[in-house]
């Protein structure tokens, strides 16, 4: 019972000492209000003014829905296909080649890339080139020139550039991809992409990032109904050929019927170019028919083939920025700026303590 009793006041002791400390603490604290306030003001204004003194960076971001399931039924005209003997299984066969992570590399694609920066588009009130924009504001000129490549060289022919040219080009991509687009996914199990683009000039951000958008999504639209556009105009050409000489049977077995009004019933030989021209009618009929199935079928295909992206968000202005809310920070200036002037004078009365002792 002795052990557990020394124990016991020990523990107590050790409270005791615990709260004692804290309570000098404490009152240390309170003593130095002044300071703390004035650690808290100090921080307030540095904050403030790297917040206000620094060129703040603009973010321009797009958002959209991918729906890729090309693989659709074709509903009530699979069972007109079927009783026609149509195999409706190439037309529904879905192409994984733009699934939602592989949009994301084409984004980064040297290709799109260059395709925008090669874009002209009217930044403030001007009609211009991005590339030439983008080196102006990056101060690439001298740079760029010192390879001889001047920037009005890029507003001639783009399948005639230089070496030179395409090796500055690779340059600006490559410092776009490393520093100025942002391409990823919210969340892993949606199908939402966002693409941005940061920079310091918010006009060139906000149409760098647009111009982007609409390559990239011109291009997947194309690619993915590139074989059904194909089909569907071979059939077209086709169905119009046949309707044609299908008007021309019927003029042909009108002229016939006209220039034998009353044919004599024994005359045989007589029916025989009715016949002849009754039957081209039929047979042009039945491969009309059979081509008008086929190009109805090759439009649902077409247009289940044809991807749907909705865009939800758009840049407008006036874009985010990296700067912080006023508010913000005075919130962040006074409790951080407070507790590191507490944690600072906690260390020098330690300090100060420990060596008094020695």
């Amino acid at each position: 019972m002795q052990p557990e009793s020394n124990m016991s006041k020990e523990e107590k002791i050790s409270l005791k000492n615990l709260f004692q400390g804290l309570k000098d603490w404490l009152v240390f604290v309170m003593g130095c209000r002044k300071k703390i306030l004035y650690g808290s003001l100090i921080t307030i204004s540095l904050l403030l003014s790297y917040n206000y003194l620094k060129s703040p960076v603009y973010y321009a971001n797009t958002s959209f829905v991918l729906e890729n399931d090309t693989s659709a039924s074709l509903g009530s005209l699979s069972s007109l296909a079927s009783i026609s003997g149509i195999n409706t299984s190439s037309l529904m066969s879905a192409s994984n080649l733009f699934q939602i992570d592989n949009i994301q590399e084409l984004y980064k694609s040297n290709n799109m890339l260059r395709q925008t920066l090669l874009e002209k588009a009217n930044i403030n009130q001007k009609p211009q080139m991005l590339v030439d924009y983008f080196a102006k504001t990056q101060s690439l000129e001298k740079k760029w020139a010192k390879e001889n490549v001047q920037l009005k060289d890029f507003y001639k022919n783009n399948t005639l550039y230089s070496r030179a040219q395409d090796s500055v080009l690779k340059e600006a991509i490559k410092l776009i991809k490393k520093d100025f687009l942002i391409v990823g996914k919210p969340n892993r199990n949606t199908s939402i992409l966002n693409v941005g683009f940061k920079h310091k000039d918010e006009v060139f951000a906000k149409i760098f990032n647009e111009v982007l958008v609409n390559k990239v999504n011109s291009f997947y639209y194309k690619t993915q109904t590139k074989k059904t556009t194909f089909n569907l105009n071979v059939l077209q050409v086709q169905t119009d050929s046949v309707k044609r000489l299908l008007d021309m049977s019927f003029l042909a077995l009108a002229e016939i019927d006209q220039n034998i009004p009353n044919i004599n019933p024994l005359a045989k030989t007589a029916k025989v170019p009715y016949q002849k021209a009754m039957a081209n009618l039929q047979a042009n009929q039945a491969i009309y028919l059979e081509v008008v199935k086929q190009l109805e079928l090759a439009k649902v295909a077409h247009r289940n083939k044809t991807p749907l992206i909705q865009i939800i968000d758009k840049p407008s202005f006036p874009l985010e920025n990296n700067r912080w809310k006023f508010l913000n920070t005075l919130a962040f200036g006074l409790f951080g700026g407070g507790s590191l002037t507490v944690l600072l004078l906690s260390l020098q009365r330690i300090i100060r303590q420990a060596l008094e002792e020695q």
